[in-house]
C-alpha cells in the first residue's frame, strides 16, 4: 500500500519535473485492477474525506434533502447509506477515469502549456509595441496640435501680408528707378514722346521722394541721389530747348506764332521747371517776356509809324469821289 501511494503522486504530478509524463505513462502501463485503485491516496482530490467545514454541513444537508432524487429515494424506502456508497464508488471510478484521461493527455497539455507560454511572450512583445505606438500617437497628437497652431499663425501672417501687399507693391514701384528712364532722360532728345513720358514718371518719383523724406523713410535715401541727378539733367536739357525756341523768335521776318504753338505742345516742360527748379523757370519766363516785349514793341512801332505817314497823303476831292463836297476836311484824323 505504501509503494502504491508513493507511485501515485509521482504519476499525478506532471508539472514538477521533465520526467513526470513518462512516469505517469509507465504507471498506466502497469495498471492495477480497479479493486486496488480504491485504496489510492488522492489527497485533495479524494471526495470521501470527512474534512468539511462544519458551518456548511447543515446547508449541504438541507440542499440534498430538497433534491428530487433524494426525495424520491426517501419515498421509496431506499437505503441512503447503500445508495451513497454506490454513488461514492461511481464517483471514484469516474475520478480514476478522469485521471487516466488527464495522464494520457499530459503530453498535449505540456505542449499546450508551452504554446501558451510562447503566446504570452508574443502578447507581451505586442503589448510593448502597442505601448510604444500609443506613446508615438501621443507625441504625434502633440505635434499635430503644434502644427495647427503654427498653421493658424501662418494664416494670420498671410492675411496681413496680403493686406499690405498692394501698399508695398506701390511703394516698391515708386522707389525703383528703371533703366529705361535713366537712358531716356540722359540720351533722348526732348522733342521725342518717350522723353516726355519719362519726364512725367520722373516728376512722380520726385514728388514721392519728397513725401518719403517728410516721413523720414530710410528707403528714400536709396533713390534720392539718382533722382536728383536725373532732375538736374532734365532741367538742363529743357532749359536749353526752350531758350533755343525763344531765341528763334528774334530772327527777322519770323512768324513767331509757329514756335509759340510748338512750345504749347511742351507746356509740361515749364510745369516741371516750376515745380522742381524755380530759378530756371523764372529765367525762362523773363527771357520769354523780354523777347516778346521787344517783338511786340517793334511791331507796334512800325504800325504807328505807318499810321503817321497816312496823315500827309492827299485827300480825295469831288473829282475823285462822287457825292463828296469841296469843303471836305484836310485832316483825316
Amino acid at each position: 500500500m505504501a509503494d502504491y501511494a508513493a507511485e501515485a503522486p509521482a504519476a499525478l504530478d506532471v508539472n514538477t519535473s521533465g520526467n513526470a509524463t513518462d512516469s505517469a505513462i509507465a504507471y498506466l502501463q502497469d495498471e492495477k485492477p480497479d479493486a486496488d485503485m480504491t485504496h489510492l491516496n488522492l489527497g485533495e482530490l479524494d471526495l470521501t474525506t470527512d474534512e468539511y467545514i462544519l458551518d456548511e454541513v447543515d446547508i449541504h444537508i438541507q440542499a440534498n434533502l430538497e433534491d428530487d432524487l433524494v426525495k424520491e429515494a426517501l419515498k421509496t424506502g431506499v437505503d441512503l447509506r447503500q445508495y451513497s456508497k454506490q454513488v461514492e464508488v461511481e464517483l471514484q471510478r469516474i475520478e480514476q477515469v478522469s485521471i487516466r484521461d488527464y495522464i494520457k493527455e499530459s503530453q498535449n497539455i505540456a505542449l499546450l502549456h508551452n504554446q501558451i507560454t510562447a503566446c504570452d511572450a508574443i502578447l507581451e512583445r505586442m503589448e510593448g509595441m502597442l505601448s510604444g505606438f500609443q506613446s508615438d500617437l501621443s507625441s504625434i497628437s502633440s505635434e499635430i496640435q503644434t502644427l495647427q497652431q503654427q498653421s493658424v499663425s501662418m494664416n494670420v501672417r498671410l492675411k496681413n501680408r496680403q493686406a499690405i501687399r498692394s501698399h508695398l507693391s506701390q511703394l516698391v514701384d515708386e522707389l525703383v528707378v528703371p533703366g529705361a528712364m535713366i537712358s531716356t532722360i540722359l540720351e533722348s532728345p526732348v522733342m521725342e514722346q518717350d522723353f516726355l513720358e519719362q519726364l512725367h514718371e520722373l516728376n512722380n518719383k520726385i514728388n514721392f521722394a519728397k513725401e518719403l523724406s517728410f516721413r523720414e523713410t530710410l528707403a528714400c535715401s536709396d533713390i534720392q541721389d539718382i533722382v536728383d541727378r536725373l532732375k538736374i539733367k532734365a532741367v538742363s536739357k529743357i532749359r536749353e530747348f526752350i531758350l533755343q525756341k525763344i531765341y528763334s523768335f528774334r530772327k527777322p521776318m519770323t512768324n513767331y506764332q509757329i514756335p509759340q504753338n510748338t512750345l504749347l505742345k511742351y507746356r509740361f516742360f515749364y510745369q516741371f521747371l516750376l515745380a522742381n527748379e524755380r530759378t530756371v523757370a523764372k529765367e525762362i519766363r523773363d527771357e520769354y517776356v523780354d523777347t516778346m516785349s521787344k517783338i511786340y514793341y517793334s511791331y507796334f512801332k512800325s504800325y504807328s509809324s505807318r499810321l503817321l505817314k497816312v496823315q500827309y497823303e492827299e485827300v480825295a476831292d469831288k473829282d475823285d469821289l462822287m457825292g463828296v463836297e469841296d469843303t471836305a476836311k484836310k485832316d483825316i484824323l
